[in-house]
């Protein structure tokens, strides 16, 4: 068992859902541009790949002469180590409206950076490890799908991932938080979300890309199935047996990497949205 086919079984889970519940939504994964900057830690394209969502994968370097367009996602991987001339593309890029989404490390070296005074590496890092987490009750479209109270949900964190400190509570949304993230390494934040200009930010600690999970409860070594059975998707005989997806992982990885695949998707949906939206108003 494994995370690769847990996340292959937590795809299928989410599309299947989305069919179901908000069919035109399925039109936005399909139009929705994604521009991936590649990272030595993350693997951001992995999981849209899992998801049957294509992206072009750019290096570090290659920011500043690539041309963003405001209606695609830029999605930067951990370091995100970028030169300064790609980092006031980035700038220039959300507040016409772009969604750039971060990952650990990209904190300081993109966030920090380019949107100074929202977010800072509280400069404890974290240890190889897994917390547990919740998903606020908030409005936010990452978070559809995730608020499940069957769930009891688990975030890998890398060794040394990066603490997020709030500098402006009024302006920066808490999504998914974790008070053993903050008993243990000083802050609670998971995953935050911002808005600059006319676009948006979401940044979150450790990476899209989970590597491994804990089984903390009995309802965790069930296997991959009954976690579909639990969000109300039914499985072919096919789909049950599949060695690479279903039948090769279980409950709990494939809860850990459907939230990542679930509200990575949800992104992508809501970019979609928010480009319809401005279009509608001319």
């Amino acid at each position: 068992m494994g995370m690769l086919e847990g996340y292959k079984a937590a795809a299928s889970i989410s599309r299947k859902q989305i069919a179901s519940e908000r069919p035109a939504d399925l039109d936005h994964l399909a139009k929705t541009q994604i521009v991936v900057v590649a990272g030595c830690y993350d693997r951001g394209q992995d999981v849209f790949a899992l998801c049957d969502l294509a992206s072009m994968v750019i290096q570090p370097d290659q920011v500043a002469a690539v041309g963003l367009d405001p209606d695609q996602i830029l999605f930067v991987n951990c370091p995100g180590q970028i030169p300064e001339r790609g980092l006031e593309k980035i700038k220039s890029f959300v507040e016409s409206g772009g969604m750039l989404v971060t990952t650990d490390w990209a904190l300081k070296h993109v966030v920090e950076a380019a949107f100074p005074g929202y977010l800072e590496y509280n400069q404890r890092a974290t240890a190889d490890d897994v917390v547990r987490v919740v998903f606020e009750p908030v409005q936010d479209a990452f978070l559809e799908g995730l608020l499940d109270p069957n769930d009891d949900p688990l975030w890998w964190l890398e060794g040394s991932s990066y603490p997020i400190r709030i500098l402006r509570p009024d302006d920066v949304q808490v999504l998914v938080s974790s008070q053993e993230m903050q008993s243990k390494y000083g802050e609670a934040p998971i995953v935050v979300t911002f808005e600059v200009g006319l676009g948006k930010i979401y940044h979150l600690t450790s990476h899209f890309y989970l590597q491994r999970t804990d089984t903390r409860s009995k309802r965790h070594t069930q296997n991959a199935a009954a976690y579909a059975a639990e969000k109300g998707v039914c499985l072919s005989v096919a789909e049950s047996s599949d060695a690479s997806g279903f039948a090769g992982s279980n409950l709990t990885e494939v809860q850990s990497a459907y939230t990542s695949a679930r509200s990575l998707t949800n992104m992508v949906i809501e970019q979609g949205r928010r480009v319809k939206e401005r279009s509608s108003r001319g």
